[in-house]
């Protein structure tokens, strides 16, 4: 499905592999500290992968959409399909999202998600937003989290340290 668009470059979490297709040199995901190797678009891995994640060399918003649209007709029911950036589309586990995550880790703790505080910015944050007792929304968010959460209460930018603010003035004063 994918292999026919020769801009799409994708990206395959599995155990501790990060796998390409080929080498993407325009985005911000290659890292010295990570390391990836490339697979055969023909013959993927299909044991063991974690997460899938879709970028384009030209970086264009709106054919990622109509990739989203498409996996999202065909895998609904049984992947999380969502924009972690406007140029990164992620394809998880339907079960798998940062609010499964922050479900989890509160229950190890000891808590609730009630008594849970999540700050994002990304549609990927969504789920985290709505479960947690208070979900806040950075100024910063894509257009899509302000729609999707319009009774969050939006805070500053990452940049002017929000989150530091918003903790100070209400779990410090």
């Amino acid at each position: 499905m994918v292999k026919n668009d020769d801009e799409i470059i994708i990206n395959i979490y599995r155990n501790d592999d990060w796998l390409v297709n080929k080498e993407d040199t325009k985005t911000d995901f290659n890292h010295d500290n990570f390391t990836y190797s490339f697979f055969d678009i023909d013959n993927p891995p299909l044991e063991n992968v974690a997460k899938i994640f879709l970028t384009r060399e030209d970086q264009d918003h709106n054919k990622l959409v109509i990739w989203e649209d498409k996996i999202k007709a065909k895998f609904s029911d049984r992947a999380n399909i969502v924009f972690s950036s406007p140029s990164c589309l992620e394809i998880m586990d339907a079960g798998v999202s940062k609010g499964h995550a922050l479900d989890a880790v509160a229950k190890m703790k000891g808590y609730q998600l009630k008594d849970c505080i999540a700050f994002g910015d990304g549609m990927n944050d969504f789920e985290m937003l709505s479960m947690a007792g208070k979900g806040l929304v950075m100024a910063t968010a894509h257009h899509k989290v302000k729609m999707a959460l319009p009774d969050h209460e939006v805070i500053g930018c990452c940049d002017d340290q929000a989150v530091a603010h918003y903790l100070v003035k209400h779990l410090l004063d």
